[in-house]
């Protein structure tokens, strides 16, 4: 499947996507060797194809062929390979990638039960947004192992779901629009047409004032900014530079993205 492999675009591999580079720009900040830090990037663009496949498949309800035959592979050699590059025993990483895939598991249970109908969101399907990128926890506990300290392993990990549930989040108010038309209930969104059940959705300005009436906006932002705080605080507690400039970026983009909502008064 060479010649197929080949003919996919670098996103598949996540070569485009902060979530490609952060554990290796960590790495590095932490005194990983180079050699080590290319290698782990390796395994990173493998183990990316795998989950590639699934988004495809979650999202959009088909993918290439060729992509439900080697994502299989991918998976299992990125694991074989983390088990190769790290120091811990054996089994360490697979148990590791196992609890976070629990993890991710539900988190797409919850957010497919949520594409059946407008419901609305609990405390758990907020707070568990960030959970869809769990399986890449895996890999910043290697990195920590790496750099000789696995105590930042967890701490870290967590850093980062807290940042992924911020992203989520301030993703779901952006692309609120074309979430309507496609149907996925996202938490501002479902917020919004439970309040204003008559709104007109291919409205744009129609949706916006939705949003920011039902107070759905404001409460996504703060939410983001919360959990963007939290991220910051995990990292810099965990001496994790990158992840916390990071998180702490995205925080004041949150901040700024509040300041310019529609005022109640603004709304017709």
């Amino acid at each position: 499947m060479a010649e197929a492999v080949n003919q996919f675009p670098v996103a598949v591999f996540g070569l485009d996507s902060g979530f490609f580079h952060l554990p290796a720009a960590q790495a590095r900040a932490w005194g990983v060797p180079s050699e080590q830090v290319e290698r782990l990037r390796d395994l990173l663009a493998i183990g990316h194809f795998h989950f590639a496949f699934q988004d495809l498949v979650i999202d959009e309800g088909h993918a290439p062929a060729a992509m439900c035959v080697i994502a299989d592979t991918s998976l299992l050699r990125y694991l074989d390979g983390l088990a190769e590059l790290g120091p811990a025993v054996a089994g360490h990483y697979r148990s590791l990638h196992d609890r976070y895939y629990r993890d991710y598991a539900a988190a797409i249970a919850r957010d497919l039960a949520h594409r059946d109908g407008l419901l609305s969101y609990t405390t758990e399907d907020i707070t568990g947004l960030g959970d869809k990128a769990a399986p890449g926890m895996t890999a910043l506990h290697l990195v920590a192992d790496l750099a000789d300290t696995p105590w930042r392993g967890e701490p870290l990990a967590r850093a980062l779901v807290r940042l992924c549930t911020g992203l989520q989040l301030l993703d779901d108010l952006q692309d609120a629009a074309e979430d309507a038309a496609n149907g996925n209930m996202t938490w501002p969104l479902a917020s919004a047409l439970l309040a204003y059940p008559d709104v007109n959705v291919g409205d744009a300005a129609d949706l916006r004032a939705a949003l920011a009436g039902s107070g759905a906006a404001d409460a996504c932002l703060n939410v983001a900014e919360s959990a963007f705080t939290d991220a910051a605080a995990l990292a810099v507690a965990t001496e994790a530079t990158v992840l916390a400039e990071l998180a702490d970026v995205w925080r004041r983009r949150a901040v700024e993205q509040r300041s310019g909502l529609l005022l109640p008064e603004d709304i017709r």
